[in-house]
């Protein structure tokens, strides 16, 4: 029961170890990104200092373009200026005088010349500079973006890239480039040291089903290889003409073998079809005749009944039954009244019984088939007023409930 609360305590401080940790590496990866972005910001502040100075560059190139024509507009103007000086102020008598200006114009023009072709060469000077400079800011900026791509590609580092950063920031220098090289080789070595110690603890059995996942992706990627080059093997190679044949043959015969047995089965078919379309005929024909006989068999026993014939003993004496005349539609359960068989008295009259189930049955020409039921309450009724003899009971299908 000690060890319950120890090992609970050892869980949270493993949880809290855990999370600090977490948590550090949040920090670690935040300030790698916020070097990044200095760094960025540095790439992008050269470009525009780059922009700049090809900008400036070409302002220097205009004016230095224009200061050669204002030099050569000016040498020609000087000397067109002083032949025409010379030509006006040309005295017959005093030549010898009129050199002296002429000297002196020319004097002048020469040092406005000299002085013109100084401030041309210190201009193209600054601009050769200049261009040297964009030169190599041009290839700083295209080793660095090669550098970051290569790193952010694979974390293998490559010693000429770096040989050529460290040249180009020496010959730029450091006062130039603004420690840009230096800044980015510093995140370079956090990033290295961020991915060297790994993932935490808790993402180990995460990486392992990805690797595991990666596999098994690559094995099912071969075996789908595998076999789409199996099934194109299979689709371009063709049967011999003898396999064909001998294929076809045995499709041929599967398929007459079936062919045969849907039609036997068809034939099948047709002779229940038929067989149950003569059975429901003749059952809907006894049907009516066996309505029929019940509604003439219900009338006579109800004419037997009624009260025309006298009392229920005079009635069964004097009636006398011929089942001779019984047949499929006539059933008559007791013979007419007739003033003879009145007056007759007490004359001997041989007493007749009611026919039996199975004779009834051979009479109406049906198949006789014995059910033991109970006989309904009226019927019973309406046989005792014939017979009190014990009643046969009635089949099924001649209840006369339905």
């Amino acid at each position: 029961m000690s060890l319950l609360p120890t090992s609970g305590g050892a869980n949270r401080k493993g949880h809290k170890d855990q999370s600090a940790a977490l948590g550090e590496m949040d920090e670690h990866v935040a300030r790698l990104q916020q070097l990044l972005r200095s760094e960025q910001m540095k790439c992008s502040r050269l470009q525009q200092r780059c922009s700049h100075q090809e900008a400036k560059l070409k302002q220097q190139e205009m004016t230095s373009s224009k200061l050669r024509q204002k030099l050569s507009q000016l040498t020609d103007r000087r000397k067109e200026k002083g032949l025409s000086i010379e030509v006006l102020n040309l005295l017959p008598g005093r030549r010898a005088k009129g050199e002296r200006p002429s000297r002196s114009l020319s004097h002048n023009a020469k040092q406005e010349e000299a002085a013109l072709r100084l401030m041309l060469e210190r201009r193209e000077a600054e601009l050769r500079e200049a261009m040297k400079l964009r030169h190599s800011f041009t290839t700083l900026l295209h080793a660095l973006r090669g550098d970051m791509e290569q790193f952010l590609e694979s974390t293998d580092m490559d010693l000429s890239g770096r040989r050529r950063l460290n040249e180009a920031e020496t010959a730029l220098g450091e006062h130039v480039t603004g420690g840009v090289v230096q800044s980015w080789r510093t995140v370079q070595k956090k990033l290295q040291d961020a991915l060297s110690e790994g993932p935490p603890a808790e993402e180990t059995d995460h990486y392992k089903l990805l690797v595991q996942l990666e596999t098994e992706l690559a094995e099912s990627q071969q075996l789908v290889r595998f076999q789409q080059q199996l099934l194109q093997d299979s689709v371009a190679s063709p049967l011999p003409s003898e396999l064909s044949d001998s294929y076809f043959l045995e499709e041929w015969e599967r398929l007459q073998m079936s062919w045969e047995e849907f039609d036997r089965q068809r034939r099948t078919f047709e002779k229940e079809r038929q067989a149950f379309t003569d059975a429901a005929i003749r059952l809907s024909r006894e049907r009516c005749d066996f309505g029929r006989q019940k509604a003439s068999l219900v009338k006579q026993m109800f004419v037997c009944d009624s009260p025309l014939f006298g009392q229920r003993a005079s009635r069964r004496e004097s009636s006398s039954f011929n089942y001779s005349v019984l047949g499929p539609i006539n059933i008559s359960g007791c013979l007419p009244f007739t003033p003879s068989s009145t007056e007759s008295g007490n004359a001997a009259v041989p007493e007749e019984r009611l026919p039996s189930t199975p004779e009834l049955y051979s009479a109406l020409g049906l198949s006789y088939h014995y059910r033991s039921r109970e006989v309904d309450h009226k019927s019973e009724t309406w046989i005792e007023g014939v017979d009190r003899r014990a009643h046969t009971p009635w089949p099924s299908y001649l209840d006369w409930s339905l």
